[in-house]
C-alpha cells in the first residue's frame, strides 16, 4: 500500500548506485540486475521469486528501468544487466522523478500555486535569518519535503498547453519559470560563468505535457513568440518543432519585468494570474523602471543609465534608440516620468547607456554546477 514516493525514497536509500561501465559507456548511478534484486529482497524481506514480481510491477510503474529502456527485470538473472531509478534516468529534465500516471488537476494555475507554495516553504527552512535572507541551498536539497517536492512537480508532464488562452499561457509560463529555476539551483547548482550560464539556460529541461523545454526555450520560444535569443543567430524553434505550436503570437515586452533566471539584476519574483495579467504586468514594469539601478535618468547630461535587459532585449521594446525613451515612458510616474518627458521633448538625441549586470545570487552552499552531469551516461574515451 506504499506511494510511488515512499518506495522510490526507501530505494534510494537502500540500493548502492554506481557507475558501471560496459562496451567503453559508463552509466551513471546504476545497479546490476543481481544486486537490484538483493536490495528490493532485503529492503521490503521478499523471497526471491516474490521481489522478482514486485521488481516487475515497479518497472511498469517506472520507478526504474533498464538504463537504455531494452530488457525487463527478471526475465533472465544470469544476463548482465543494468538498471536505474526514474530519479536518475534523465538528469536533464527537472521533473523526471518519476513518470506521472495519476490524476491530473485540470486547473493549471492551482498546479503552479501548489508547486509555489511548496517550494517557498522549503526555502523559508533553509534561509537565514538575516536581513540579506540568502537560502542555503544545500539544506534545502537535505529538507524532509524535497523528494515530496521532486514527485509533485511531475504533475506537469500531463499539463496540456494547447487548452490554454493567451494570458492563461503567459502567467503559466512566467511562473513555471520563475519556480523550475529555484529548482535548478537547488538540484544542479548556480552557474558563475558564461559558459555555465550558456548550459544552464539551454540544457536543463522541464517536462510539460510530455515535451522537454529549456529555459531559453521557455523564454525566447513561448513568451517571445520563438525570437531570436540575445547573442544568436537563429530562432529557438525551427518550422518543423511540433513545440512552435505553442508560441505566442505575439510578445509583450513586460515579462522582462517578471522573469527571474536566479540573478540578483533580475526582477523580484512575483506571482502571475490569468484573470489579473494585464494589472500583474503594469505593476512589475513599473516597479522595476522606478528603481535607478534599472532606468536612471541624467537630464543634465541627457542620457538614461539602464539595466542591461533592456540592451538584450531590445526589439521587443523599440525598434531604434532614438524610439526607447517614448517607449519606456509609459513605465514611468510622478517626477521620473516628467523629467523623461522634458528631456524627449527638448528634441535632442538622448544617449542610452547599461550597467553591468550583476550575475551574483542570493544563495549560499550552492553545488558547483556541471554541465556533465545533466547526462546518464558518459563515454570517457572520446
Amino acid at each position: 500500500d506504499q506511494s510511488i514516493l515512499d518506495i522510490t525514497v526507501r530505494l534510494s536509500k537502500a540500493i548502492p548506485q554506481s557507475n558501471l561501465s560496459h562496451f567503453a559507456k559508463v552509466y551513471k548511478n546504476a545497479i546490476s540486475q543481481q544486486a537490484l534484486l538483493d536490495a528490493i529482497m532485503q529492503e521490503f524481506e521478499l523471497e526471491e521469486g516474490s521481489a522478482i514480481e514486485f521488481g516487475q510491477y515497479l518497472q511498469k510503474r517506472h520507478v526504474f528501468d533498464h538504463v537504455s529502456s531494452d530488457h525487463a527485470f527478471g526475465k533472465n538473472m544470469k544476463k548482465k544487466l543494468f538498471f536505474r531509478l526514474q530519479l536518475f534516468q534523465k538528469p536533464d529534465v527537472l521533473n523526471s522523478f518519476r513518470v506521472w500516471d495519476d490524476r491530473v488537476d485540470p486547473d493549471c494555475m492551482a498546479i503552479v500555486a501548489r508547486l509555489n507554495k511548496s517550494m517557498k516553504d522549503i526555502e523559508d527552512r533553509a534561509s537565514d535569518s538575516t536581513s540579506s535572507g540568502a537560502v542555503n541551498l544545500k539544506c534545502a536539497e537535505s529538507d524532509d519535503d524535497y523528494m515530496k517536492f521532486q514527485e509533485e512537480v511531475c504533475e506537469l508532464q500531463s499539463v496540456d498547453m494547447s487548452k490554454m488562452d493567451v494570458n492563461t499561457k503567459t502567467a503559466f509560463i512566467i511562473n513555471i519559470y520563475n519556480l523550475m529555476i529555484k529548482y535548478a539551483q537547488i538540484k544542479h547548482g548556480v552557474p558563475t560563468n558564461n559558459l555555465q550560464r550558456a548550459k544552464f539556460f539551454s540544457n536543463i529541461r522541464v517536462n510539460i505535457g510530455g515535451e522537454d523545454y529549456s529555459f531559453q526555450e521557455l523564454e525566447n520560444g513561448i513568451l517571445r513568440a520563438n525570437a531570436t535569443p540575445p547573442y544568436s543567430l537563429t530562432k529557438i524553434f525551427a518550422q518543423s518543432d511540433y513545440r512552435i505550436r505553442h508560441v505566442l503570437e505575439k510578445v509583450d515586452c513586460r515579462i522582462h519585468f517578471a522573469l527571474n533566471c536566479g540573478a540578483r539584476s533580475c526582477p523580484p519574483v512575483k506571482k502571475f494570474s490569468s484573470a489579473d495579467l494585464e494589472e500583474e504586468l503594469r505593476i512589475v514594469a513599473l516597479a522595476f523602471c522606478e528603481q535607478d539601478d534599472n532606468v536612471k535618468l541624467d537630464e543634465e547630461r541627457n542620457e538614461i543609465l539602464l539595466n542591461t535587459i533592456f540592451k538584450w532585449y531590445k526589439p521587443d521594446f523599440l525598434s531604434s534608440d532614438s524610439e526607447f525613451p517614448s517607449t519606456i515612458v509609459q513605465f514611468l510616474r510622478g517626477e521620473r516620468k516628467l523629467i523623461l518627458k522634458r528631456m524627449i521633448s527638448g528634441g535632442k538625441k538622448i544617449k542610452l547607456k547599461y550597467n553591468s549586470y550583476d550575475w551574483s545570487s542570493n544563495v549560499v552552499e550552492s553545488k558547483t554546477f556541471d554541465a556533465s552531469a545533466l547526462k546518464p551516461d558518459a563515454y570517457p574515451f572520446r
